[in-house]
């Protein structure tokens, strides 16, 4: 058994220690073609399959006594009907969102855990027969998100995913990536974050741990008389984001000094042209990628607010590679100037409505970015190759430029927060109709919780880039 395998079940089996029972795991297969999706079935605990145009869920995976097994589903089952009712087909068109299976499947989950006999129906296909499973569901109450803030069962999975992450963090501070090398860092950014804005005193030690790792793995390496070394630069902005919001959250300015190391490290790395990449060199033959620039402009917002003066060369440079970014047909964020066409989003232009509209600055171009994010929110799961930068910034953005329309977005989101929720153990990663290979990288568990519990946490109001306005408001 080679050394890797071997960690794997070492860190399986503390998670199953940690957590008291064995937390399920969706089995999922990457389609960097789109051919397939596979996805969590929620408290059911099984993984679902659809292609293009199907109608019917193909149970790829069922877990080990969970609510799915105890029914009787077995792989290979094809579910037709759902509650009685046939879902409308499934699309791999982006735009489409959730729509068919998951959005019948969610919701019925979402309304029938809150009923007195909490049961859901389920007609499935076995081979040549047609039958019917009944599954005993985990009560619980249903999103309610007429009122977001005061949701009892947001809430709630908002304290699950925290205290999963509590339990699952390892004693150097960071969170399990997905891949050996340095992942784990952007990883443990966004834990950290999901902490704070949890709002739980008792879990202060563990987001201090984790800004020790991400100050001893990453930011300790910065050398700004040479920029080309040290960490990547969508790592120091994600560092940047993290000690930021710490900071704001707590008042406590241990690591003031650090966080303008990661904002000046990435200033120096602005090019003439505005553009950056992933390290000191530009790729695409200098086109540069507007997903680490707006990860940068979103740093250096927030770490104003804590006293740190932005270079305004780079911001200017910067800002004027992002505006020449944007797609004229969906008025969102491309690639880069040299590409501004994309059909994913969320990421780059639901992280640069936030930072303009934390930093004050060019309000009515965030707007306009912000109404696209809305308009085409049926895309946020799809990110550079990740569905987590896209709902956790795009989620932002939408809070910050266009909160009149966030109710009714997170609403029509519900079925993924339903699909994503466990029995216990926190989130199931719940990614993408395509390639999801950015967040494999990061690891599913750790940023499948990471980005559905910013999600959840949007709601709230605390962190500034989900529009929070006060500071030292962690814990109050």
């Amino acid at each position: 058994m080679s050394a890797f395998a071997s960690c794997l079940i070492i860190y399986f089996f503390t998670l199953v220690i940690l957590c008291g029972q064995s937390v399920y795991r969706p089995k999922l297969i990457n389609s960097k073609n789109g051919d397939h999706h596979d996805f969590p079935l929620g408290v059911l605990e099984a993984t679902g399959r659809l292609k293009d145009g199907d109608k019917e869920i193909l149970i790829m995976d069922v877990g080990k006594g969970g609510a799915a097994q105890k029914a009787g589903l077995l792989v290979g089952d094809r579910v037709v009907r759902i509650d009685g009712k046939l879902p409308k087909p499934f699309s791999k068109k982006t735009d489409t969102g959730l729509e068919g299976p998951q959005v019948l499947l969610g919701t019925s989950l979402n309304r029938n855990s809150s009923l007195s006999n909490p049961l859901l129906s389920l007609q499935v296909r076995r081979e040549s027969q047609l039958m019917r499973l009944s599954f005993t569901l985990p009560p619980s109450q249903s999103f309610a998100f007429s009122s977001p803030s005061t949701c009892a069962k947001r809430k709630k999975f908002l304290a699950d995913i925290s205290n999963y992450l509590v339990k699952a963090q390892q004693k150097s501070g960071r969170w399990q990536p997905g891949v050996s090398g340095d992942a784990d860092v952007y990883t443990t950014a966004f834990c950290g974050l999901v902490l704070l804005a949890n709002k739980d005193p008792a879990h202060l030690p563990s987001v201090r741990r984790g800004i020790e790792f991400v100050k001893k793995a990453s930011v300790d390496l910065i050398d700004l008389n040479d920029p080309q070394k040290g960490p990547k630069n969508w790592q120091t902005a994600s560092s940047g984001i993290f000690l930021a919001e710490y900071q704001l959250a707590t008042g406590d300015k241990t690591y003031f000094e650090e966080l303008k190391k990661c904002c000046d490290l990435l200033s120096k790395r602005v090019t003439e042209q505005g553009t950056m990449g992933h390290h000191h060199s530009i790729p695409y033959r200098g086109g540069g990628l507007i997903v680490i620039n707006v990860q940068a402009h979103l740093a250096w917002a927030l770490a104003e607010k804590c006293g740190y003066p932005i270079n305004e060369k780079s911001w200017r440079d910067s800002f004027s590679e992002v505006k020449k970014s944007v797609d004229p047909k969906t008025g969102a964020l491309g690639y880069s100037s040299r590409a501004p066409w994309s059909p994913d989003i969320a990421a780059r232009t639901g992280a640069m409505v936030t930072a303009l509209i934390v930093a004050g600055r060019n309000v009515g171009f965030a707007k306009s970015l912000a109404s696209s994010l809305v308009r085409l929110n049926g895309r946020m799961r799809h990110a550079h190759a990740m569905s987590s930068i896209g709902l956790i910034f795009g989620f932002s953005g939408i809070k910050q430029g266009a909160p009149a329309d966030y109710q009714r977005v997170i609403e029509s989101w519900m079925p993924y927060l339903e699909l994503a929720r466990l029995p216990y153990g926190g989130a199931a990663f719940f990614g993408g109709k395509r390639n999801v290979g950015g967040d494999q990288y990061l690891g599913y568990s750790s940023i499948g919780n990471a980005m559905v519990g910013m999600v959840l946490a949007s709601a709230d109001s605390y962190l500034f880039m989900q529009g929070g306005q006060e500071k030292d408001w962690f814990g109050n």
